[in-house]
Protein backbone atom coordinates (compact mmCIF):
# COMPACT_ATOMS: atom_id res chain seq x y z
CA UNK A 1 0.00 0.00 0.00
CA UNK A 2 1.48 3.47 -0.88
CA UNK A 3 -1.00 5.27 -1.01
CA UNK A 4 -0.42 9.03 0.59
CA UNK A 5 -3.02 10.92 3.16
CA UNK A 6 -5.34 12.90 1.52
CA UNK A 7 -4.18 16.93 2.24
CA UNK A 8 -7.03 19.00 2.99
CA UNK A 9 -8.06 21.75 0.04
CA UNK A 10 -6.74 25.41 0.58
CA UNK A 11 -5.49 24.47 3.91
CA UNK A 12 -1.89 24.35 3.02
CA UNK A 13 -0.31 21.09 2.73
CA UNK A 14 -0.36 18.64 5.86
CA UNK A 15 2.83 17.90 6.23
CA UNK A 16 3.18 15.03 8.87
CA UNK A 17 0.48 12.71 10.27
CA UNK A 18 0.34 10.58 13.40
CA UNK A 19 -0.26 6.72 13.57
CA UNK A 20 0.21 6.14 17.18
CA UNK A 21 -0.76 2.61 17.19
CA UNK A 22 0.03 0.06 14.56
CA UNK A 23 0.74 -3.70 14.27
CA UNK A 24 2.91 -3.31 11.06
CA UNK A 25 4.67 -6.45 11.41
CA UNK A 26 0.64 -8.59 11.07
CA UNK A 27 0.27 -6.54 7.68
CA UNK A 28 0.99 -9.16 4.49
CA UNK A 29 3.69 -7.38 3.56
CA UNK A 30 4.91 -5.12 6.16
CA UNK A 31 8.01 -3.56 4.58
CA UNK A 32 5.04 -2.18 2.56
CA UNK A 33 3.98 -0.24 5.43
CA UNK A 34 6.58 0.93 6.67
CA UNK A 35 7.78 2.35 3.47
CA UNK A 36 4.44 4.13 2.78
CA UNK A 37 4.14 5.37 6.37
CA UNK A 38 8.11 7.19 5.98
CA UNK A 39 7.35 8.21 2.37
CA UNK A 40 3.85 9.97 3.57
CA UNK A 41 5.55 11.16 7.04
CA UNK A 42 2.83 9.25 8.88
CA UNK A 43 4.71 8.84 12.56
CA UNK A 44 4.03 5.24 13.02
CA UNK A 45 4.40 3.40 16.32
CA UNK A 46 5.08 0.02 15.24
CA UNK A 47 3.84 -2.11 18.15
CA UNK A 48 4.35 -5.49 18.87
CA UNK A 49 2.44 -8.38 21.01
CA UNK A 50 5.51 -10.69 22.31
CA UNK A 51 9.08 -9.84 22.98
CA UNK A 52 10.03 -12.58 20.60
CA UNK A 53 8.45 -10.51 16.87
CA UNK A 54 10.59 -7.17 18.12
CA UNK A 55 13.42 -7.73 16.42
CA UNK A 56 12.11 -7.99 13.08
CA UNK A 57 9.86 -4.98 13.27
CA UNK A 58 13.02 -2.69 14.72
CA UNK A 59 14.95 -3.88 12.09
CA UNK A 60 12.10 -2.77 9.67
CA UNK A 61 11.91 0.67 11.59
CA UNK A 62 15.74 1.23 11.42
CA UNK A 63 17.04 3.57 9.15
CA UNK A 64 13.36 4.75 9.20
CA UNK A 65 12.41 8.36 10.11
CA UNK A 66 9.11 8.08 11.09
CA UNK A 67 8.46 4.42 12.09
CA UNK A 68 9.40 3.68 15.83
CA UNK A 69 9.53 -0.03 16.85
CA UNK A 70 7.62 -0.92 20.22
CA UNK A 71 8.45 -3.39 22.57
CA UNK A 72 5.23 -5.80 23.34
CA UNK A 73 3.39 -8.21 25.33
CA UNK A 74 0.02 -8.39 24.69
CA UNK A 75 -2.36 -8.64 27.68
CA UNK A 76 -4.34 -12.06 26.03
CA UNK A 77 -0.65 -13.39 25.41
CA UNK A 78 0.49 -13.18 28.69
CA UNK A 79 -1.16 -17.16 28.94
CA UNK A 80 0.94 -18.29 26.65
CA UNK A 81 4.15 -16.14 26.58
CA UNK A 82 4.03 -14.82 29.64
CA UNK A 83 7.45 -16.75 30.20
CA UNK A 84 9.38 -13.66 27.97
CA UNK A 85 9.00 -11.30 30.66
CA UNK A 86 12.41 -11.80 31.52
CA UNK A 87 12.95 -11.38 27.86
CA UNK A 88 11.03 -8.14 27.38
CA UNK A 89 13.16 -6.77 30.45
CA UNK A 90 16.66 -7.25 28.40
CA UNK A 91 15.27 -5.30 25.63
CA UNK A 92 13.80 -2.48 26.79
CA UNK A 93 17.10 -0.61 26.80
CA UNK A 94 16.99 -1.06 22.87
CA UNK A 95 13.74 1.23 22.29
CA UNK A 96 12.04 4.13 24.10
CA UNK A 97 8.67 2.65 22.56
CA UNK A 98 6.51 0.19 24.60
CA UNK A 99 3.52 -1.27 23.32
CA UNK A 100 1.19 -3.51 23.31
CA UNK A 101 1.18 -3.87 26.31
CA UNK A 102 -1.88 -3.63 29.16
CA UNK A 103 -4.82 -5.30 30.55
CA UNK A 104 -7.97 -7.70 28.92
CA UNK A 105 -10.77 -8.28 31.09
CA UNK A 106 -12.74 -10.34 28.68
CA UNK A 107 -11.86 -13.22 30.06
CA UNK A 108 -13.51 -13.43 33.56
CA UNK A 109 -10.94 -16.05 34.80
CA UNK A 110 -9.79 -14.23 38.07
CA UNK A 111 -6.19 -16.29 38.01
CA UNK A 112 -6.05 -14.98 34.39
CA UNK A 113 -6.76 -11.30 35.14
CA UNK A 114 -4.42 -11.94 38.14
CA UNK A 115 -1.20 -12.78 36.26
CA UNK A 116 -1.99 -10.03 33.38
CA UNK A 117 -2.41 -7.48 36.46
CA UNK A 118 1.15 -9.15 37.72
CA UNK A 119 3.31 -8.95 34.43
CA UNK A 120 1.48 -5.04 33.26
CA UNK A 121 2.87 -4.15 37.31
CA UNK A 122 6.63 -5.22 36.18
CA UNK A 123 6.33 -3.84 32.83
CA UNK A 124 5.60 -0.44 34.35
CA UNK A 125 8.02 -0.71 37.35
CA UNK A 126 10.92 -1.35 34.27
CA UNK A 127 9.85 1.87 32.43
CA UNK A 128 9.03 4.08 35.37
CA UNK A 129 12.98 3.42 35.98
CA UNK A 130 14.12 4.62 32.50
CA UNK A 131 11.07 7.80 32.99
CA UNK A 132 11.24 8.52 29.38
CA UNK A 133 9.50 6.10 27.75
CA UNK A 134 5.97 6.15 25.74
CA UNK A 135 3.73 3.10 26.30
CA UNK A 136 0.80 2.46 24.47
CA UNK A 137 -1.62 0.50 26.76
CA UNK A 138 -4.59 -1.72 25.97
CA UNK A 139 -7.42 -1.47 28.85
CA UNK A 140 -10.33 -3.39 26.82
CA UNK A 141 -13.36 -4.01 30.31
CA UNK A 142 -10.25 -3.26 32.47
CA UNK A 143 -9.96 1.01 32.59
CA UNK A 144 -10.25 1.13 36.16
CA UNK A 145 -8.20 -1.26 37.15
CA UNK A 146 -5.26 -0.11 34.11
CA UNK A 147 -5.57 3.23 35.67
CA UNK A 148 -4.99 2.31 39.26
CA UNK A 149 -1.70 -0.05 38.08
CA UNK A 150 -0.20 3.90 35.81
CA UNK A 151 -1.52 5.72 39.22
CA UNK A 152 -1.88 9.95 38.93
CA UNK A 153 2.08 10.38 38.44
CA UNK A 154 4.08 7.90 36.18
CA UNK A 155 7.39 9.43 35.01
CA UNK A 156 6.86 8.76 31.37
CA UNK A 157 4.27 9.44 28.33
CA UNK A 158 1.56 6.69 28.52
CA UNK A 159 -0.98 6.44 25.24
CA UNK A 160 -4.49 4.84 25.85
CA UNK A 161 -4.88 3.24 23.00
CA UNK A 162 -8.89 2.98 21.47
CA UNK A 163 -10.13 3.76 25.17
CA UNK A 164 -13.77 2.22 25.80
CA UNK A 165 -14.09 2.67 29.49
CA UNK A 166 -16.41 5.08 31.00
CA UNK A 167 -16.69 9.77 31.03
CA UNK A 168 -15.66 8.93 34.52
CA UNK A 169 -11.89 6.76 33.64
CA UNK A 170 -11.82 9.71 30.72
CA UNK A 171 -11.65 12.08 33.40
CA UNK A 172 -9.18 10.34 35.87
CA UNK A 173 -7.17 9.52 32.60
CA UNK A 174 -7.14 13.41 32.07
CA UNK A 175 -6.08 14.07 35.47
CA UNK A 176 -3.41 12.08 35.89
CA UNK A 177 -2.01 13.16 32.27
CA UNK A 178 -2.23 10.40 30.27
CA UNK A 179 -2.94 10.31 26.27
CA UNK A 180 -5.19 8.75 24.21
CA UNK A 181 -5.04 7.26 20.79
CA UNK A 182 -8.48 7.32 18.96
CA UNK A 183 -8.87 5.10 15.54
CA UNK A 184 -11.61 5.18 12.94
CA UNK A 185 -13.87 2.75 15.09
CA UNK A 186 -13.98 4.61 17.46
CA UNK A 187 -16.14 7.40 15.54
CA UNK A 188 -18.66 5.07 14.24
CA UNK A 189 -20.25 4.03 17.70
CA UNK A 190 -22.13 7.23 19.99
CA UNK A 191 -20.32 6.04 23.33
CA UNK A 192 -16.56 5.96 21.05
CA UNK A 193 -17.88 9.84 19.98
CA UNK A 194 -18.68 11.01 23.52
CA UNK A 195 -15.40 9.55 24.92
CA UNK A 196 -13.30 11.16 22.67
CA UNK A 197 -15.52 14.15 22.39
CA UNK A 198 -14.37 14.46 26.44
CA UNK A 199 -10.59 13.79 26.12
CA UNK A 200 -8.30 16.58 26.33
CA UNK A 201 -7.49 17.87 22.29
CA UNK A 202 -3.87 18.30 23.59
CA UNK A 203 -3.51 14.83 25.17
CA UNK A 204 -5.51 12.96 21.30
CA UNK A 205 -3.47 10.69 19.21
CA UNK A 206 -4.73 9.18 15.50
CA UNK A 207 -4.03 5.36 15.22
CA UNK A 208 -5.14 3.18 12.84
CA UNK A 209 -4.76 -0.16 15.06
CA UNK A 210 -4.08 -1.71 11.79
CA UNK A 211 -4.99 -4.82 10.48
CA UNK A 212 -7.37 -4.97 12.89
CA UNK A 213 -9.89 -1.84 11.97
CA UNK A 214 -11.36 -1.58 8.88
CA UNK A 215 -12.62 -4.12 5.94
CA UNK A 216 -10.45 -7.04 5.93
CA UNK A 217 -9.60 -6.92 2.22
CA UNK A 218 -8.69 -3.25 3.06
CA UNK A 219 -7.82 -2.60 6.54
CA UNK A 220 -7.12 0.55 7.93
CA UNK A 221 -3.24 1.47 7.89
CA UNK A 222 -0.81 4.36 8.33
CA UNK A 223 -1.71 5.69 4.78
CA UNK A 224 -5.08 5.45 5.76
CA UNK A 225 -5.01 8.18 8.71
CA UNK A 226 -6.58 10.92 7.33
CA UNK A 227 -9.97 8.80 7.80
CA UNK A 228 -9.88 9.22 11.16
CA UNK A 229 -7.93 12.63 11.37
CA UNK A 230 -11.41 14.03 9.15
CA UNK A 231 -13.41 12.35 11.86
CA UNK A 232 -11.87 13.57 14.35
CA UNK A 233 -11.88 17.04 12.77
CA UNK A 234 -15.44 17.12 12.50
CA UNK A 235 -15.68 16.64 15.97
CA UNK A 236 -13.98 19.31 17.51
CA UNK A 237 -15.06 21.73 14.96
CA UNK A 238 -12.27 22.10 13.01
CA UNK A 239 -10.88 21.88 9.59
CA UNK A 240 -8.72 18.30 8.90
CA UNK A 241 -5.62 20.60 8.30
CA UNK A 242 -6.11 22.68 12.03
CA UNK A 243 -6.65 18.82 13.26
CA UNK A 244 -3.72 17.20 12.11
CA UNK A 245 -1.61 20.20 13.46
CA UNK A 246 -3.04 19.76 16.65
CA UNK A 247 -2.36 16.17 16.44
CA UNK A 248 1.41 16.09 15.21
CA UNK A 249 1.93 18.54 17.68
CA UNK A 250 1.29 16.53 20.04
CA UNK A 251 3.10 13.96 19.07
CA UNK A 252 6.27 16.32 18.86
CA UNK A 253 5.59 17.38 21.95
CA UNK A 254 6.10 13.40 23.11
CA UNK A 255 9.32 13.16 20.86
CA UNK A 256 10.64 15.98 22.81
CA UNK A 257 9.94 15.42 26.35
CA UNK A 258 11.12 12.94 28.62
CA UNK A 259 7.03 13.86 30.22
CA UNK A 260 4.01 15.05 28.45
CA UNK A 261 2.25 17.04 30.75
Amino acid sequence: MTTTPSRAPAEGELTEFVDAHCHVDLFPDPASIVAAASSSRVHTVAVTNAPFVFAHTAALAEGRSYVYAALGLHPELVETHGEQLDRFIELLPATRFVGEVGLDYSTKDAAVRSRQRRVFDAILERCAHAKNKVITVHSRRAGADTLAAIGVHYPGTVILHWFTGSLREVESANRAGLMFSVNSAMRASQNGRRLVQAMPRDRVLTESDGPFVGPRSSPDSPASISKTLASLAGLWSLSPAEACAVVAGNFRVILSNTRHT
